[in-house]
């Protein structure tokens, strides 16, 4: 286990919270918590943890890399279900260059100048496996630039394209091509970290735990994953699939079953619900920041999952594969959250415990399914660079 953040720290991240984000204090906490303040000039902090840097560092940025050509795989599952509606910010598609029934993968590479390699960071977007898109510019990698890391974000199938395990093999695919053109673009295949909020956070749960069973074919030769930030992903699928918030998107990427045809919602399975029409319930939550929208369909009701729609959820599960040596593992989620148990990132915490496997849990008191306040993100971003430098990753 990591030794715990330094009383300094700790009262920085303190400071800046009581400040706001205009505030300077994380850059200047005091030598020691018990000198006078006129003993010592202040001592400056690490630049990554001032929120001021994090739009300093301009990156070298190549957009629509294809990194693989992936099977269209046909998924009843999902095309039975009330289309989620299409969130913001999702790319115009771009010409495939496979042959029929294929799709290209895209990345968007972010790279940091550096007279030596750096960390890459692999970014994976949430969306329920069901929808969402790598983000557009690279607004959110400030803190990861400041520090000299690089950074790769990544497409996968969503479930109308194919069924699970695809998303997961596509990441791994993605990693392999980190790994194939480190040269190119000045990546230490030695120091790769995966992030993502929500399906994206199990994304990166399971991209940092796969066991080389799960490599898909061509994807085997993978980078050295030396840490992952999990932001409110599922790590418990089979328990998704009854759980109210997850219920129906998770069937809907596990792809072995179909709605119960007495649902009412079935009703508008050929018409497209978008967020704000029927048939709809309407949470108290704001629209998530993976795209998962305010107003959401009307979750159609599934039957109980068969023994194997639960194998195939433990075999995309992240707690299924906890031992010792795992990389170190970086846990944030709201415990009011009503889209995934919370009490799955109890779990997951209490697995690498037991496995002795380095990890933190940063518990947003009254949060939901990310939408955290600025200043809770901004502390969230600092615990989460702090444990990456603790743990040795830059």
């Amino acid at each position: 286990m990591r030794k715990p953040f330094t009383a300094a720290f700790v009262t920085t991240v303190a400071a800046f919270l009581t400040a706001g984000p205009s505030a300077t204090a994380l850059a200047q906490a005091p030598a020691t918590a018990a000198a006078p303040a006129a003993a010592a000039p202040a001592a400056t902090g690490p630049s990554w943890a001032d929120p001021a840097n994090w739009r300093t560092v301009k990156p070298i940025e190549t957009d629509n890399i294809v990194y693989a050509t992936v099977p269209h795989i046909n998924n009843p599952s999902a095309q039975a279900s009330p289309n989620p509606g299409t969130p913001n910010g999702i790319r115009p598609a771009l010409p495939n260059t496979g042959p029929p029934g294929t799709m290209d993968m895209h990345l968007d590479v972010y790279q940091v100048p550096s007279d030596k390699p750096t960390p890459v960071v692999i970014q994976i977007h949430g969306g329920g496996w069901i929808r969402g898109d790598r983000p557009s510019g690279s607004g959110s990698f400030g803190s990861f630039f400041a520090a000299g890391m690089s950074v790769v974000a990544v497409q996968y199938r969503n479930a109308i394209d194919a069924p699970a395990p695809a998303a997961v093999q596509d990441v791994l695919c993605a990693m392999s091509w980190v790994k194939k053109n480190a040269a190119k673009y000045n990546f230490d295949p030695n120091r790769v970290i995966t992030w993502g909020g929500s399906a994206g956070g199990h994304l990166a749960l399971m991209a940092g735990y796969a066991p080389a069973s799960m490599y898909p074919p061509g994807c085997t030769d993978q980078p050295k994953v030396v840490a992952v930030i999990d932001m409110y992903g599922a790590s418990d699928v089979a328990e998704s699939l009854t759980f109210h918030g997850s219920m129906g998107f998770t069937h809907q990427w596990i792809g072995l079953d179909l709605p119960l045809p007495s649902d009412p919602a079935l009703a508008a399975a050929s018409t497209p619900v978008t967020p704000g029409t029927a048939p709809a319930t309407t949470s108290t939550e704001p629209a998530n920041p993976d795209g998962m929208p305010r107003t959401r369909p009307q979750a159609p009701r599934w039957p109980d999952p068969t023994e194997a729609v639960l194998a195939r959820a433990r075999e995309v599960s992240p707690l299924t594969y906890i031992h010792p040596g795992l990389p170190p593992t970086f846990i944030i989620n709201g415990d009011h959250d009503t889209t995934y148990n919370p009490t799955q990132s109890y779990k997951l915490k209490a697995a690498l415990d037991a496995a002795h496997v380095p990890n933190e849990e940063d518990i947003v008191v009254g949060g939901g399914h990310g939408n955290f306040s600025p200043a809770e993100n901004q502390k969230g971003t600092i615990l989460w660079m702090q444990f990456l430098h603790e743990n040795g990753v830059f």
